[in-house]
């Protein structure tokens, strides 16, 4: 058979169900073999960094490797953000590309495609001869899995149409090969290190992040969280973990309310399990004065963001280690009362409300109602994508609080314009609604795939929080007493965008029909785009503390 149809072969053994793409020259033949197979499907986007972007989501939705497909040089060039995102989120995506012939160095669309891949992080596998190119899907799929980043595959014009001696039929998939991450048992003399440094506490916190949100591993955390006492936080990727704990405390960094952050400075040990503990999640090393770090993760030690090291660094598995360690605890008789107290109880259920008030403009809504509103009307069923770099994520993260399926900030590179293809490639990969908030700026850098979502036909809610402007610079150029009207963009009817892709549109001025239109959402069957137009006034938590140098 020839390479393409080969290469199409082992991509469905390798349990592709689901394509995101922009069809090019470059991999139409590739797309034409995948789309014979009948479990196969393709999703047509409209640009190729929303596709990656899209299987990225559909890969933090199933837990499996994303796919997606782009031609090449300037079809794989538009990826580049979306392919550094992935690699620092941390995220299995196969891209199968293409590549001008070889030695053509003089085609319309070469580009050096491997030093370009490799300047973002992700990584590179390129098809020379035919009899590679099963084995380099194979390779492709295990390493997007071990490596947990992106791998691009790039099968170029002429080899595709070689032929290659392969039925398809001995394929062996790289779950044959790849048995998963071992859950790495952690050092006794570690163990015993970290017992006897909570064995002193009096006040310990548990932090959560991404590698303790399984259930196993929330299990083993609310454990040793009872038995010390200790108040529970998470990273903001973690957001929602045990969070119908009554102690739980929320996000630890600069989302944490200020009740919350004078618990913290009485907190003389904290426990991370599986976060990395960045420069945000221990707010520039100041969060936790006179802690004892004790940092459980499964890679080889990781300094903190203001980089040191934890006084105390497990290596090992999430589950496994928070498990030896609890039980150690046990043998020792180590427990306690800790911050478990009806006091430290009344701080917590009163904390977080922002009392500062600012005047509201005619025809917009204070957004931290209005993410209130959100969360009271939209199910804990539905589950929550967020734009994560903006001024007006604060807002988000703060007042929507209620369990849901999953809660997903896209941080990861700290730029905006991802939000809306995440939020789709998880609604492909889930069986529950999904709610995208955005902001106008980020909107408008993936606006075009509103007509992804009408054509898919997802229960997909997109709320775009508008301030006719980009949010983040409007209040840091306010900060520094320079002129803020130059980040003020005038926006367009994204309700009407959103109609004229085959969405539902909803303009809201008020909190009343914005929650008339979630209702209606919620009652529908299909995507609904919703224009809410927030008031640029109002200055978020964060950026109270980062940029005004104010103590809320």
């Amino acid at each position: 058979m020839k390479v393409a149809e080969a290469v199409a072969n082992a991509f469905v053994k390798e349990g592709t169900t689901t394509v995101f793409g922009l069809l090019g020259d470059g991999q139409m033949t590739w797309w034409t073999e995948m789309a014979k197979h009948p479990t196969v499907d393709i999703v047509d986007v409209r640009d190729e960094g929303c596709a990656l972007t899209m299987a990225e989501g559909w890969a933090m939705a199933t837990g499996k490797v994303g796919v997606c497909s782009s031609t090449q040089g300037p079809g794989l060039s538009r990826m580049a953000t979306a392919l550094t995102v992935a690699t620092r989120s941390h995220t299995p995506v196969v891209v199968y590309t293409s590549k001008s012939a070889l030695n053509n160095f003089r085609h319309g669309q070469y580009l050096n495609q491997d030093q370009f891949v490799n300047a973002t992080g992700a990584g590179y596998i390129e098809v020379l001869t035919p009899s590679y190119a099963e084995s380099a899907v194979r390779m492709a799929f295990y390493r997007a899995r071990r490596e947990m980043r992106p791998i691009v595959l790039a099968v170029p014009l002429d080899v595709q149409r070689m032929e290659c001696d392969s039925d398809g039929d001995d394929y062996l998939p790289s779950s044959e090969v790849y048995d998963g991450q071992q859950a790495i048992r952690p050092s006794l003399a570690k163990l015993k290190e970290a017992a006897g440094i909570i064995g002193q506490s009096k006040k310990p916190v548990v932090i959560l992040g991404r590698g303790a949100m399984s259930a196993p591993a929330q299990a083993a955390a609310e454990r040793l969280a009872k038995r010390i006492g200790a108040l529970i936080a998470t990273t903001l990727v973690a957001k929602g973990t045990l969070g119908d704990s009554e102690w739980h405390a929320g996000i630890s960094g600069q989302y944490s309310a200020r009740e919350v952050v004078g618990l913290y400075a009485e907190a003389d040990c904290v426990i991370a399990i599986g976060g990395s503990l960045s420069l945000h999640t221990i707010s520039g090393g100041y969060l936790y004065p006179q802690a004892k770090i004790i940092h459980i993760d499964i890679n080889q030690h990781l300094l903190m963001g203001d980089e040191r090291g934890a006084d105390c660094y497990v290596q090992g598995d999430a589950t496994e280690t928070t498990q030896e360690l609890d039980e150690l605890l046990a043998k020792n008789g180590v427990g306690g009362e800790g911050f478990r107290t009806a006091e430290v109880r009344k701080v917590l259920r009163d904390a977080g409300r922002d009392p500062a008030e600012y005047e509201i403009e005619p025809g917009t809504v204070d957004p931290r109602e209005a993410a209130r509103v959100l969360d009271e009307h939209l199910p804990s069923s539905v589950g929550l994508v967020s734009s994560g770099n903006a001024h007006a994520c604060a807002f988000r993260v703060l007042n929507m609080n209620k369990p849901r399926p999953l809660y997903v900030y896209t941080t990861a590179f700290g730029c905006i314009g991802q939000a809306l293809a995440t939020g789709i490639g998880i609604a492909a990969g889930s069986d529950f609604p999904i709610c995208c908030v955005d902001g106008d700026g980020s909107a408008m850098q993936a606006i075009q795939e509103l007509d992804t979502v009408g054509r898919m036909g997802l229960k997909f809610l997109y709320v775009v929080m508008n301030d006719e402007a980009y949010g983040a610079e409007y209040q840091k150029l306010l900060a520094h007493k320079k002129d803020k009207m130059l980040s003020v963009v005038r926006s367009p009817d994204f309700a009407m965008l959103g109609r004229a892709c085959g969405c539902e549109g909803r303009s809201a001025r008020t909190l009343e029909e914005l929650a008339k239109a979630v209702d209606e959402f919620m009652a529908g069957s299909g995507p609904m785009v919703v224009d809410l137009r927030i008031s640029k006034n109002v200055i978020s938590i964060p950026y109270r503390r980062l940029h005004f140098g104010m103590d809320v």
